[in-house]
C-alpha cells in the first residue's frame, strides 16, 4: 500500500481531477471550424460538425438502450448542483465532492478530493453573460505537489490568460472561445442542454501556458445503472491528435447533463469515476 500513495499522487498531479471530470472532457478554448463560440464581441454561435478522429473504443459492457420514462422535464437552463463521486485508479480508490452555484452573474466550478494525506482542489469562476460562457480565473492546488499549483487569471480586455503561481509563470493570447479545464466542462454541458451540440464539437484548453485542441464526439445514448438508478444518458468521446488518451463520458440527460459515469484509458493505466449521489436546483437526482 506504501507504494500506491505516490502512484496516486502522481496520478493527481498529472491529469487533476478535472481532466477526470471531462468534460477534465476535462479544460480549452475552441478550434475554427467547431464549437460555441464566446467571443468579446459576439454571442454563442450554432455548433457544427467537425472531422472525426480516429480513436480507440473502449470496452463496456452491453446496455440497455430503451429511454426509461423521464422523472424531470428537459431544463433550458444550467442549474445548480451539489455532487459526489467515486474516483478510481486500478485497485485504489477515493471520492471527490462537486458543486456548481451562481455568484451574481457568474458560475462557480469546484471540486475537492482527498486521499488520505493527499487534497486536490479546483476552482473556476465563469461568467455568464450575452458574450456567452468564458472563464474570469482558474485555480488548482495539490498539496502533495505545490509546483503544480496554478491560478489562472483571463483577462479579456487585454486578451491575454497568464499565471504567476505556476512554478514557470507564464503569459499567453486569449483567444475568442479559450477555456481553462473545468469551464471547458461547463461550455460542453451547456451546448447539450441548449441542443446545440450536433454530432462533434472540438474545444480548446489553457493550461500551464499551453493551448490544446480536443474532439468530443457523440457516441449514442444508452440507459445505464448507478448507485442513483437507472438513468438516460448521452455517451461521448474526447480524444485529442497525437495523443492515445480517450475519455468516454456518460451525462444524463433528464438531470441537466449531469456527468454520472467516466473512462479514462492514459497509457497503461485506466481512471473512472461514478457518481454516488447528487442534489439538482434542491432536487435529488435519482433514476
Amino acid at each position: 500500500m506504501r507504494k500506491s500513495y505516490p502512484k496516486m499522487a502522481f496520478f493527481f498531479s498529472k491529469i487533476s481531477l478535472s481532466v477526470l471530470l471531462f468534460c477534465t472532457l476535462a479544460s480549452h478554448a475552441l478550434a475554427s471550424g467547431g464549437g460555441i463560440s464566446a467571443t468579446p464581441d459576439a454571442g454563442p454561435t450554432m455548433l457544427v460538425p467537425v472531422q472525426t478522429i480516429k480513436t480507440k473504443p473502449i470496452a463496456s459492457e452491453p446496455t440497455n438502450t430503451k429511454p426509461l420514462s423521464a422523472p424531470t422535464s428537459q431544463q433550458s437552463e444550467i442549474l445548480p448542483y451539489q455532487a459526489e463521486y467515486k474516483i478510481s485508479s486500478n485497485s485504489l480508490t477515493t471520492t471527490a465532492t462537486r458543486s456548481l452555484s451562481k455568484q451574481g452573474n457568474n458560475w462557480q466550478l469546484s471540486q475537492h478530493a482527498k486521499l488520505m494525506f493527499i487534497k486536490v482542489s479546483e476552482e473556476s469562476v465563469i461568467e455568464d453573460g450575452a458574450k456567452g460562457l468564458r472563464p474570469l480565473s482558474y485555480e488548482y492546488s495539490n498539496n502533495f505537489s505545490s509546483r503544480q499549483d496554478q491560478k489562472i487569471n483571463f483577462d479579456w480586455q487585454k486578451g491575454l490568460a497568464s499565471d504567476k503561481k505556476y512554478r514557470k509563470p507564464w503569459t499567453a493570447a486569449l483567444t475568442a472561445g479559450t477555456f481553462d479545464q473545468l469551464s471547458a466542462q461547463l461550455q460542453m454541458r451547456q451546448a447539450l442542454i441548449h441542443g446545440r451540440f450536433d454530432t462533434a464539437m472540438a474545444q480548446t484548453v489553457v493550461n500551464r501556458g499551453k493551448h490544446k485542441t480536443y474532439q468530443v464526439e457523440k457516441i449514442g445514448e444508452e440507459v445505464i445503472d448507478s448507485p442513483v438508478g437507472k438513468l438516460n444518458t448521452v455517451k461521448l468521446s474526447r480524444s485529442r491528435e497525437g495523443s492515445d488518451s480517450e475519455t468516454i463520458v456518460w451525462l444524463a440527460k433528464d438531470w441537466n447533463y449531469l456527468i454520472v459515469r467516466l473512462e479514462q484509458i492514459d497509457e497503461d493505466d485506466t481512471y473512472s469515476l461514478e457518481l454516488l449521489s447528487a442534489t439538482l436546483n434542491g432536487k435529488k437526482v435519482k433514476g
